[in-house]
């Protein structure tokens, strides 16, 4: 237990089963007790900016958006995916992550280390800053050998995240390009081995969103409480909300993911109920993916349980802070009903991703409204238009 001060100013014993009195109790948990990290949460919200269109950007880079979300409610939402589109998605993950920390990477020499003495150390050191912040684990370099180099994830969130961004790290503190395989203990640890790979292979390349955000700048800053302010450090690499181990997940990976599963969907048919539209995008592919995201973002918000309760049109607002923005997903800006059987129009600047947006939404809206939905999204120049409706008419 943290800190533990003032029992009465009376002498304690500590056992393995917490601290006892010298009369052999145990104390009442005190007031002064600290279970709080400040130090961490304090560095979180410097780096994360919380905006007022809901997103959660990195003012170090760029003000990248990032999704914060919990390690194992991604798993699931991994899943679900996986379901609806009917492929695996292990090595797409890990290569879209390899790809998307190279280009971090590269946007960041310039503020990488270079001391005469231990270089690779410290660049490592430095990698693992960032990685800490994103939940995400801490790199390790194991051996070199002749013909392969062995890297370890302590504490890693998920396999194939450590496994793509360590090699992708790694190639960049080397200057060479490598293949790689990973092992996993199932717990908390994942090996990595890089074989050497001399084809030319080039760098990451920027990739663009396919949606228009309302124009303006993302990154004025929300007031009120951060998001972030309750981060609570708990090990090397990892931090929890509420006792619950958190991610972050960069936009730019899960965009870089999106176009790695779109090849494979060409001839696939989804398990698609129809109850998504996708007004202006033309790709058939891309209109399969975006339906795997919110289905699965849908399933995963109604086993969540949560309660919703919208009584006038202006409510959505509160729904988008909670289940949105506390996320950096994106926040609804205003909202309108459309029709006698509570269909509501809703509008948003900026979003981290529409799918995961419209399948949250149209989940809150049948909790709302105890039936099903279906959903239209588009977007313009003045941002995004989700319309929830009923999905079936109400005799």
């Amino acid at each position: 237990m943290n800190n533990i001060t003032n029992l009465s100013h009376e002498s304690v014993i500590e056992t393995s089963i917490g601290v006892r009195g010298t009369d052999g109790n145990v104390p009442l948990v005190n007031d002064n007790m600290d279970e709080t990290t400040p130090w961490f949460s304090n560095r979180m919200m410097n780096v994360y900016e919380a905006t007022i269109r809901g997103l959660i950007v990195n003012r170090e880079e760029g003000a990248a958006p990032h999704f914060f979300t919990q390690v194992s409610e991604f798993e699931l939402w991994l899943g679900e995916v996986e379901k609806t589109i009917g492929i695996t998605l292990g090595r797409k993950l890990a290569h879209s992550a390899a790809e998307s920390e190279e280009y971090r990477l590269l946007g960041n020499m310039r503020n990488m280390p270079n001391p005469l003495f231990k270089k690779l150390k410290k660049r490592i050191e430095w990698v693992n800053q960032s990685w800490e912040l994103r939940g995400l684990g801490q790199l390790e370099m194991m051996k070199k050998e002749e013909d392969s180099t062995k890297l370890i994830v302590h504490n890693r969130a998920h396999s194939a995240f450590a496994a793509g961004m360590a090699s992708a790290t790694y190639e960049i503190l080397t200057d060479a390009r490598f293949r790689f395989h990973w092992t996993d203990d199932g717990n908390s640890e994942s090996l990595i081995t890089l074989e050497r790979d001399m084809r030319p292979i080039p760098p990451a390349e920027n990739v663009e969103v396919t949606w228009s955000d309302a124009g303006g700048v993302n990154n004025v800053r929300e007031e009120g409480m951060h998001p972030l302010a309750r981060a609570y450090h708990e090990s090397s690499g990892t931090w929890s909300i509420d006792s619950v181990r958190m991610m972050a997940i960069r936009q730019d990976h899960l965009l870089r993911l999106e176009e790695s599963i779109m090849p494979q969907l060409f001839e696939n048919e989804i398990s698609d109920s129809g109850r998504f539209i996708w007004e202006g995008i033309s790709d058939l592919e891309r209109k399969k993916t975006w339906t795997g995201f919110a289905e699965a973002s849908r399933s995963r918000f109604i086993v969540g349980e949560e309660m919703v309760l919208v009584a006038e049109a202006e409510h959505w607002v509160n729904v988008g802070r909670r289940f949105l923005s506390r996320f950096g997903l994106g926040g609804v800006d205003s909202a309108v009903v459309i029709d006698e059987q509570g269909g509501v129009e809703l509008h948003l600047s900026s979003l981290f991703h529409p799918a995961i947006a419209a399948g949250i939404l149209t989940a809150s809206w049948e909790r709302a409204e105890a039936r099903q939905a279906k959903c239209e999204w588009s977007c313009s120049k003045n941002g995004h238009i989700i319309k929830i409706t009923s999905l079936h008419e109400l005799a």
